[in-house]
């Protein structure tokens, strides 16, 4: 049989009828006619099933998607602890005595994350606290020692 270029029935005919057994003949061609008349769209039950997949996926990536949030605010806090430490000494250091407030020491280099309360607290002349809060963390707020240089 020699390949030319011929309309799709006459190749369909052409294929068919070069033998075989009818029943096999048939049946390609019902498998035929299904799949021009699936190119249509997609059926109720795969749509449901993609729906159920992202509905799942939403399950498992929305808390994650929290606690990843809590950890960055957290993090936040917990640097502009630090930058404020610094800040404090950086102060200290040029007046020897700590400041009264932390408005005090954005001379020093220090500005506050959008959103960050931070209050400081003289303990001793020699050492202070400094808390810093901000919703949505894992816990309403983390207060730097000076004394032992930690953040609880």
């Amino acid at each position: 049989m020699r390949l030319t270029k011929q309309p799709a029935i006459e190749l369909k005919q052409n294929l068919f009828s070069a033998g075989g057994n009818d029943s096999v003949t048939h049946q390609l061609e019902c498998s035929a006619s299904r799949l021009i008349v699936r190119k249509n769209g997609f059926t109720l039950v795969e749509v449901l099933l993609v729906i159920a997949i992202i509905g799942l996926l939403a399950v498992i990536a929305i808390p994650q998607f929290i606690a990843y949030r809590s950890r960055a605010v957290d993090a936040q806090l917990k640097s502009d602890l630090r930058n404020a430490a610094v800040a404090v000494e950086s102060y200290f250091t040029k007046q020897s005595v700590y400041p009264a407030s932390i408005a005090e020491v954005q001379g020093y280099g220090f500005q506050a994350s959008d959103g960050v309360t931070l209050s400081l607290t003289i303990v001793t002349p020699n050492s202070y606290t400094i808390t810093a809060a901000k919703s949505g963390g894992t816990q309403p707020s983390f207060t730097f020692t000076s004394s032992s240089g930690s953040i609880d």
